[in-house]
């Protein structure tokens, strides 16, 4: 068997090659960028480049399919939306070649549109953020300023967009009603319901609270802890049975600290960043995916260890930046805490998301490569 594992420049990549690559899977990698951590693995059989589908998506489609015939891969794993989004628009021609293993391009849709998304959650009673107009009186600062789509094909090219945070009139004067939306902002922690379905069927699911998150006032995970909610589990399992999903996905919440309710705020119809902590808790998702489409018995894989943690020492980096020098807002966290708990490098039950002992590569071309971006930041 083989994989194709696109984005090897991301956390996620370098996890599935790990769990497959260790299982003797060849994992073939993939990506626009030399440096992707991903690529150093030892686990990664073969690696190859292809064009940013941010800058040519036709070329990105040539050099996929290229790959795709050379090497003969039977799953296409879904990494991140830009990587995704191209080969579902000519998903018959890709069907005769590989596997992609996600519900019909329609339901995928439906996770794309972030104000579809919302629709289908408060359809079924569960709680999400309250909406904000423009040009009201009253408005709480900030407002989370929200796109409609993260990542949206424009000609022959992906567009990503960034979610914002307004912080006062003129702030959010400056976005459009046409290319985003508008959201109170919840005060809390982020949680994480991250699942594995086959055609409707949950066959394992994971939990996850956001310790801290770049930049603090929301973003991607630099450390979780694994945990257990049993209406987070409720809510998550509600709305991936209703889009009657296939492969994996996580549903983003945060649970607001005003009324203790998880407010829903998004559904990604892919790998997560924080994978690492799912794997080092006892859910190996990506082997667990490759069993499901290889049509072998996995039965129900509900059980993990609470308690696990799993750190992006990097964004942990970026996380007390945006601490120690962010906007001063009365909900930002204290600065000598942010710095006494960074330092704490040793903890019963904590792990890295690129350090493994074995494999110690990909950790050493992350730190080669962050502290080069870094570098050019300060030039």
């Amino acid at each position: 068997m083989k994989i194709l594992v696109p984005a090897m420049e991301k956390r996620s990549a370098l996890v599935i090659t790990r769990s497959l690559g260790k299982r003797g899977i060849k994992v073939i990698g993939c990506s626009h960028l030399r440096q992707s951590a991903g690529f150093f693995s030892k686990y990664c059989h073969k690696k190859y480049l292809y064009s940013s589908p941010f800058l040519d998506i036709n070329q990105y489609l040539k050099d996929i399919k290229e790959i795709i015939e050379k090497e003969k891969p039977d799953i296409f794993f879904p990494i991140n939306e830009e990587t995704l989004t191209p080969l579902l628009k000519e998903r018959d021609y890709f069907a005769k070649w590989i596997e992609i293993p996600l519900p019909q391009n329609e339901i995928i849709e439906k996770t794309f549109d972030k104000i579809e998304s919302f629709k289908i959650a408060e359809r079924l009673q569960i709680p999400t953020p309250r909406l904000v107009e423009k040009n009201t009186k009253d408005i709480s600062y900030p407002v989370i300023v929200r796109p409609r789509y993260s990542r949206e094909l424009q000609g022959n090219r992906i567009v990503s967009s960034k979610l914002f945070y307004a912080f006062s009139d003129s702030e959010l004067s400056n976005f459009s009603n046409r290319d985003f939306f508008f959201q109170e902002y919840i005060p809390g922690q982020g949680f994480g319901f991250y699942a594995l379905f086959d055609r409707g069927k949950p066959k394992s699911y994971f939990m996850l609270k956001r310790i801290n998150e770049v930049p603090f006032t929301g973003g991607p995970s630099s450390l979780r802890e694994s945990v257990y909610e049993e209406k987070l589990k409720e809510y998550g399992l509600k709305i991936l049975k209703e889009l009657q999903w296939h492969g994996v996905a996580m549903v983003e919440f945060r649970k607001d600290k005003r009324d203790n309710q998880f407010k829903f705020i998004e559904i990604n119809p892919r790998f997560w960043g924080s994978l690492a902590l799912s794997v080092k808790a006892g859910i190996d998702f990506p082997y667990l995916l490759y069993k499901m489409v290889q049509r072998e018995e996995i039965g129900e894989n509900f059980d993990y260890q609470k308690g696990t943690k799993c750190r992006w020492i990097f964004g942990d980096f970026s996380y007390l930046w945006s601490v120690l020098f962010g906007k001063k807002i009365d909900f930002r966290p204290s600065r000598l805490k942010a710095c006494v708990e960074f330092l704490r490098f040793f903890e019963k039950d904590l792990y890295y998301d690129y350090f493994q002992r074995d494999d110690l590569k990909p950790a050493l071309m992350e730190i080669l490569f962050s502290f080069s971006k870094l570098f050019k930041k300060i030039l």
